[in-house]
């Protein structure tokens, strides 16, 4: 059981979290574009920014430790966007499914931002 929760395994599964999140933002953002709606550029650059964040996670992460807490943030506030959109538009099924993603990333970020790694604290 030991090896299911090592640190290695914890920040891939970030980093795919957050890869999956992002190409999910970035679809949405060029669905956005083809119907004309106006927050498609917002779409595109926060999924491009997100899944930039995946691809350089591990020296990101490391500079930073509470920047999982915020990305997973954001991408809450996103996925609550994209289901308004959705409710707006008469979907009935669909939003729950982002309610849903976007409950998940507010306690992912809950979570991490309790885990991050203290700073170290270096005696003269």
């Amino acid at each position: 059981m030991g090896s299911f929760f090592n640190t290695e395994r914890k920040e891939r599964m970030k980093r795919v979290a957050h890869l999956f999140s992002g190409l999910l933002i970035l679809v949405h953002g060029l669905d956005r574009f083809d119907g004309g709606r106006f927050l498609w550029p917002v779409f595109v650059g926060a999924g491009t920014v997100i899944i930039l964040l995946a691809a350089f996670h591990g020296s990101l992460a490391t500079k930073w430790p509470g920047i999982d807490a915020v990305f997973f943030l954001i991408e809450a506030l996103l996925s609550i966007t994209i289901m308004v959109e959705f409710m707006d538009m008469g979907k009935r099924g669909l939003p729950y499914m982002y309610l849903l993603a976007g409950i998940a990333q507010v306690y992912a970020a809950c979570i991490t931002w309790r885990k991050r790694r203290p700073a170290k604290v270096q005696v003269p």
